[in-house]
């Protein structure tokens, strides 16, 4: 049994990070929680947080528990037997709270192992999976509600494994960032930074804040001094969507303590002729979810000539994206000679490593 008493009335949502999502928000990443709103929680007590999103203590593992015991604990819900939000964070929760005390092992896998060894199966047997409705996606949000908005925990504490990890790459120029928003794109992150030594990552198509927490540690692995100024360059396209996905992964980085930062987007209608503009162009997509954030962006952006249209990174040439982002450094990079130095001093700290590696295996055999 539970030993907090469980709630079953249920109360209005008055809180700004609404739980509902719509697909189009997930894959625009609308729905994530503004600056504002994740500052707003920082003086409420942890205790209260967790009652405030329905988590208790249950002894029992709640995803081994029979259908009874679930829908009694976790219902009714508005749509199936259970609340699928309340019932996804309790699990996250419970099993976030076995690892860190050495009850469960971490998980090192994919966020997406967790979904099928903890959550797919325990809301089938609440008769409330729905094949129709993209749960994985809930249960997304879900993790970024209790790590980003309530800033609960870290998905550091349960073990995941990073699946953008090979995607990015910190470079002795450490504070300038170029990112894209397509993992198609590395190949020419990786081009540009052969000659520049900046920091490199894509965002596999949209931003994960499991990949900026990783990322920002690994900055701070290397002793890098996050609260210096960093220089960020976007590869995103020029449209909604594209500036949703920059400015969610900007915000994930000062979330995690990276706050001093001056951006500038490389994908603008100046980097293309008039010509190609005309070619190129394409209408935004006009549902009535993206009203709003269609004209937020136009009257940011300006569109193309005043009017809802966007260009796609793919549309500029790399060469031309390369003189860009090169004459735009041009200022902040460190000098040719300081690069080659640097580079002979990582190449000796390798080798270094190695040494002292080998040493020690031929010294255990």
């Amino acid at each position: 049994m539970n030993t907090k008493p469980h709630q079953q009335q249920k109360k209005r949502n008055t809180e700004p990070f609404n739980a509902e999502i719509s697909p189009l928000e997930i894959a625009t990443q609308g729905w994530r929680p503004t600056f504002r709103e994740i500052s707003t929680q920082k003086a409420i007590p942890r205790d209260v947080k967790l009652r405030r999103e329905g988590i208790y203590h249950f002894k029992e593992l709640i995803h081994t528990q029979p259908k009874e015991w679930l829908i009694k604990q976790f219902g009714p819900g508005k749509e199936y037997p259970v609340n699928v939000s309340k019932l996804i964070k309790n699990i996250i929760w419970q099993i976030r709270t076995r690892i860190v005390t050495g009850k469960l092992p971490p998980t090192q896998g994919l966020l997406r192992g967790f979904w099928y060894s903890y959550i797919k199966s325990t809301l089938a047997r609440a008769d409330s999976l729905n094949h129709d409705v993209d749960q994985y996606s809930q249960m997304i949000k879900m993790f970024v509600r209790l790590v980003q908005y309530r800033n609960l925990m870290r998905y550091k504490d349960m073990g995941f494994v990073d699946d953008n990890e090979n995607d990015r790459k910190i470079g002795i120029n450490n504070h300038i960032i170029l990112f894209a928003e397509k993992a198609g794109h590395f190949p020419l992150l990786k081009r540009i930074a052969e000659q520049t030594e900046v920091t490199i990552l894509s965002l596999g198509g949209q931003p994960s804040l499991l990949s900026a927490e990783y990322f920002v540690d690994e900055i701070k692995q290397q002793k890098i001094d996050i609260r210096k100024s960093f220089y960020t360059f976007s590869l995103v396209d020029y449209d909604t969507s594209g500036w949703i996905i920059r400015d969610a992964f900007l915000d994930d980085l000062r979330f995690y303590g990276v706050k001093h930062l001056q951006h500038k987007d490389l994908i603008l209608p100046n980097i293309f002729t008039q010509e190609e503009i005309h070619l190129k162009k394409y209408p935004l997509p006009t549902p009535p979810e993206m009203e709003q954030k269609n004209k937020r962006w136009l009257k940011e952006s300006g569109g193309i000539d005043g009017k809802l249209y966007g260009l796609e990174v793919d549309a500029a040439p790399s060469q031309r994206i390369h003189e860009l982002f090169n004459q735009e450094i041009k200022d902040l990079i460190e000098s040719t000679e300081d690069i080659r130095k640097g580079r002979a001093l990582l190449l000796l700290s390798n080798a270094i490593e190695d040494y002292i590696l080998a040493k020690l295996q031929t010294e255990e055999a």
